[in-house]
């Protein structure tokens, strides 16, 4: 194992198992292997068979845990590191896995006071640091969460996953400058993509322009999760006789979206038993031309595989992370005219920019609850919602809102994707903080797809976030008739409202600055019959709007990939362009 060779290590643990099958030390070692190796069933059995030979063993306990935790199967997970926990309280180990399974669960509070625990153990925890960071990130303490983050980077300069961390979490930073993000983007390829940079491999896929094209996904999203309301789309129409689809599955729990998404690939490879070097070798043998990234720097990504640049064209998008990765590997990024319009973001990017007229095609849930009439005119006040992934509700948001909720007397906040209650009680602190009573606020917490769209008929108006705007719930939000007033800023992120709103004609819910954003909301909350009518009407824009017409978005990135291919064909450079509508 210290020598980097797992394959090996787990040959001879099975032997040693053979040679003596109560070896608890030994099934517990081979089960640490097989976790390494991504292979988390096999492991479980591992674990549960050192546990009946020796029941005390704590190790085996903290795998069983990590092995589960790989499973999604969270409470039993949680079961396993408290059971490490009582028979070795001090094991910092534990603690900081045990926080990883409770922010999974929604328990932010619990997940801070586990990281501490492990911390006041072990000071010099990377990855307990990473989770504390992580933890606050949600709880929206976006300061921080920044601040344990560096603490992470500055222990463990090497610690990969918690340099990827810290740049989604700085997207989050109002206070952080786009130039600076930039940098911190540019300093992790320096140290963890340049060491590959002399190694890249020669291509050798036929330079024929009009051949049909191998066009690869790396996804550890291709599930039951918001970025597949917008990879579905694409892949169904997309598939033609001049694409093929070739799926690099980077998550192990898969559901009906996944069997939906198999379908529409020409080859499905499972990434998550791979090393980055493994995968790599894969899409080489595999012969990809254009190697799309659809994570960005967020969970389970795989950017170490596009760092060693196994195809001739790699290229990531918003879908992922709306930012860019840093890569000198990546060679575009797709975007659209009104989130990237030319000469605002190019020098934020070390990828040249690709703009179509649609940054994304979406696929509503199908059936989808009817949309209601405008609630306000039945209670004779507005509300306001959000159903925004809690670590973008910063205290820079909420002071907005709340400027939002001061000026339109009477007016209400509903807040969905809350379970936590220390969350709820540290959102209606900052809020009351802000002049705004906690009688105005209605917390609901994470329910199912049909009953998340159904709380849209509660809400008149929806309140984006900034820095980071959001994407799949701002285009439900339209599909239930419910308008997004969205804050345009200087950075892709802050951009995906003004991407969807444009795409839909809605310049009208697009703001400026905070002032005009507050201004926007009074003025729609004295207009309550036309925004009754824009209800009505709204998902028949949507259904007619570039947004769903997935067929010409097809056709618009086919064309952007063949433009790709020619110029490489050409032995030219990338380059930055448009495709014209």
């Amino acid at each position: 194992m210290d020598l980097g060779r797992p394959m090996e290590a787990e040959r001879s643990w099975r032997q040693a198992t053979v040679l003596k099958p109560d070896f608890a030390e030994a099934h517990y070692n081979r089960g640490n292997v097989l976790r390494e190796l991504r292979q988390p069933e096999e492991a479980e059995r591992c674990f549960r068979k050192a546990l009946i030979i020796r029941p005390d063993l704590s190790e085996a306990h903290l795998g069983l845990g990590a092995a589960l935790m790989a499973l999604g199967r969270l409470q039993e997970a949680e079961r396993s590191f408290r059971a490490a926990l009582a028979l070795r309280p001090g094991y910092p180990e534990a603690h900081s896995n045990l926080a990883v399974t409770l922010m999974d669960l929604g328990r932010l509070q619990e997940a801070e006071h586990s990281c501490l625990q492990a911390l006041a153990l072990m000071p010099d925890y990377a990855e307990a640091r990473s989770n504390l960071g992580k933890a606050l990130a949600q709880m929206g303490r976006i300061d921080e969460a920044v601040a344990a983050l560096r603490r992470a980077l500055s222990i463990n300069p090497d610690f990969m996953v918690g340099h990827s961390n810290l740049l989604f979490h700085l997207s989050h930073d109002p206070g952080v400058s786009s130039e600076e993000v930039f940098a911190e983007h540019r300093a992790f390829s320096d140290r963890f993509e340049a060491p590959f940079h002399g190694r890249w491999p020669r291509h050798r896929n036929l330079p024929d322009p009009g051949r049909r094209l191998r066009v690869g996904f790396v996804s550890a999203d291709l599930r039951a999760h918001p970025a597949s309301s917008f990879i579905e789309p694409l892949w169904t129409a997309l598939a033609s006789k001049q694409v093929e689809i070739w799926a690099y599955s980077n998550h192990r729990l898969q559901d009906e979206v996944t069997l939906r998404l198999k379908g529409l690939a020409h080859q499905w490879r499972e990434a998550v038993g791979m090393s980055d070097e493994e995968l790599a070798g894969q899409i080489r043998e595999d012969g990809i031309d254009i190697l799309f990234d659809l994570s960005g720097h967020t969970g389970d990504n795989r950017l170490l595989a596009f760092a060693r640049k196994p195809a001739p064209i790699q290229v990531s998008c918003w879908i992922g992370n709306p930012n860019t990765t840093g890569l000198k590997a990546m060679d575009y990024f797709l975007a659209d005219r009104f989130s990237a319009p030319p000469g605002l973001l190019d020098a934020l990017f070390t990828e040249k920019i690709v703009r179509l007229p649609t940054g994304a095609s979406f696929q509503p849930l199908d059936p989808a609850p009817a949309v209601n009439g405008l609630p306000a005119l039945q209670s004779g006040a507005l509300t306001f919602g959000s159903f925004n992934r809690s670590d973008k509700l910063t205290q820079g948001v909420v002071a907005l809102w709340s400027r939002v909720l001061n000026a339109v007397p009477g007016s209400r906040m509903l807040l969905g994707g809350l379970s936590d209650a220390s969350r709820k009680a540290n959102l209606t602190e900052q809020f009351a903080r802000n002049g705004v009573d906690a009688g105005r606020l209605v917390f609901h917490p994470r329910v199912g797809m049909t009953e998340y769209l159904a709380l849209h008929h509660q809400v008149d108006l929806i309140l984006d976030t900034f820095p980071f705007a959001g994407g799949a719930t701002s285009c439900h939000a339209a599909w239930m008739g419910v308008p997004v007033l969205t804050l345009a800023g200087k950075t892709l992120s802050s951009r995906l409202g003004v991407m969807i709103n444009s795409g839909i004609d809605l310049p009208e819910f697009i703001a400026e600055s905070e002032d005009a954003f507050v201004a926007r909301a009074v003025w729609w909350s004295q207009r309550l019959p036309e925004l009754a009518a824009l209800r009505a009407r709204l998902r028949s824009q949507v259904l007619a709007s570039p947004l769903c017409q997935r067929q010409a978005a097809a056709r618009w990135l086919e064309l952007a990939l063949r433009t790709m291919w020619h110029r490489w064909c050409e032995g030219k450079a990338p380059e930055s362009f448009e495709i014209s509508p």
